[in-house]
């Protein structure tokens, strides 16, 4: 969970403990670039994770044209993001609650965590002959906006309860 998806948390918390205060029209904090809103739905720790070992390899140079080190990479971190999810989620549920497995968030994070990892400068997807950088933008965009349109269908946005109280007229999800 990103800082800012925190401070939403906290203060839409006290927001609606305030019949009276109207919430914000968007929370505070909410990404509107592209990257940030793909980011929204992978957890954090796989991001640190990823671009701490990918700087370890070595950068590319004419002399190394391998991108084996990098799908390698690109594949386990895309594995790691549904285990993270619900390692995340069995923290945050409260004891004595039943757990119920995020299937939709464990889905989206790597969905999301692959669409972020393409649209890096030295994605493994340049090792594809005729692959160019201005893809990274595209792979990011459509992406995105499929994910924000599903997440909305389905009633899943991270938006919609923030965005209005109960006194607003929200009406509160069933969990899962």
């Amino acid at each position: 969970m990103s800082i800012a998806s925190m401070v939403d948390t906290k203060l839409t918390l006290q927001q609606a403990q305030d019949p009276h205060k109207d919430s914000p029209k968007q929370p505070v904090g909410v990404p509107t670039s592209i990257a940030n809103q793909i980011s929204r739905w992978i957890p954090t720790e796989t991001i640190t994770v990823y671009v701490a070992l990918l700087a370890l390899i070595a950068p590319l140079g004419p002399h190394s044209p391998s991108f084996t080190s990098r799908w390698v990479l690109f594949g386990l971190m895309t594995a790691a993001n549904p285990v993270v999810v619900v390692l995340l989620a069995m923290a945050k549920k409260e004891s004595g609650d039943r757990f119920k497995l995020p299937v939709f968030e464990m889905i989206i994070a790597s969905i999301a965590f692959a669409a972020w990892a393409f649209a890096l400068p030295d994605t493994p997807l340049s090792s594809i002959s005729g692959y160019g950088i201005t893809w990274n933008a595209a792979i990011l965009t459509v992406t995105t906006t499929a994910i924000t349109l599903v997440a909305n269908a389905l009633h899943r946005s991270p938006d919609f309860d923030q965005v209005m109280t109960t006194q607003q007229g929200a009406i509160p999800r069933n969990p899962g």
